[in-house]
């Protein structure tokens, strides 16, 4: 045994700060994402009739747009970061399996994290601006300015769907990593299977959609998302172990 034998928190730490300074790249996509989303966002119209001569055409500023490309990012990033050129970055440094995965998880943690807050804020941004505009306009839901507390517990719910989202990437991308035949796999679940059952896969996912999205309770969504990446993680860990460092 080495008298500087690093630990294992030591090693984590480091890789963690690594990640941090060499993958710029995936900061500067959210940030391309969301004001792709925020652009979009300030032309929302919708038109309709309320009469023989008379139309209704509304504009609204919603801060959804920013938020749902946001999870787009979170998705490819955790697909991203299970690749052959990601895993080996992760040894820059002296590390294992087990310092490798929990310096990703905290990372993919920590970006989705900011993804999630900033998704918020440029919601609020669109809405804000939308104020100085000439026209008539709708603003939809409460941002920090109208509303700070359900602004916070939204972030909050918010942060937890981009970790979730990220995470179900990042278990799809470890299964990819292991096996080659998921891909043609997805496709025949997703887009062939349907045709055959019923559409029954479709539900499956409406169902499982509506097990999240449908929760009330802030404490029981997240102890969901909890168990959810936990589990996603910890199958990501286990497929990927025995994966060579190189290929």
């Amino acid at each position: 045994m080495y008298l500087t034998e690093p630990r294992l928190t030591e090693i984590v730490r480091k890789q963690v700060r690594y990640k941090f300074n060499a993958y710029t790249g995936v900061f500067t996509s959210l940030m391309v994402m969301q004001i792709i989303g925020m652009l979009l966002g300030f032309n929302s119209r919708s038109s309709f009739y309320g009469g023989s001569s008379m139309e209704i055409s509304v504009t609204t500023a919603s801060g959804d747009l920013p938020f749902v490309m946001t999870l787009i990012w979170a998705f490819t990033t955790g697909i991203v970061m299970t690749t052959t050129a990601y895993r080996n970055d992760a040894f820059a440094y002296v590390s294992n399996r087990m310092s490798h995965h929990m310096s990703g998880f905290l990372f993919l943690l920590a970006a989705s994290a900011i993804g999630g807050a900033t998704a918020m804020l440029a919601g609020s941004i669109v809405k804000f601006i939308s104020l100085f505009r000439s026209e008539p306009f709708l603003i939809s839901s409460w941002d920090i300015f109208t509303a700070p507390m359900e602004f916070f517990t939204q972030m909050a719910t918010a942060i937890l769907y981009v970790i979730l989202i990220a995470s179900i990437g990042y278990g799809i991308g470890a299964l990819v990593q292991r096996s080659k035949l998921v891909i043609p796999l997805l496709i025949l679940v997703l887009f062939v299977l349907p045709f055959f059952t019923g559409f029954l896969t479709f539900e499956i996912i409406a169902k499982a959609a509506e097990f999240y999205g449908m929760e009330t309770s802030l404490p029981v969504f997240l102890l969901k998302v909890v168990v959810t990446v936990a589990g996603l993680f910890g199958m990501a860990a286990f497929l990927t172990d025995q994966l060579e460092v190189r290929k």
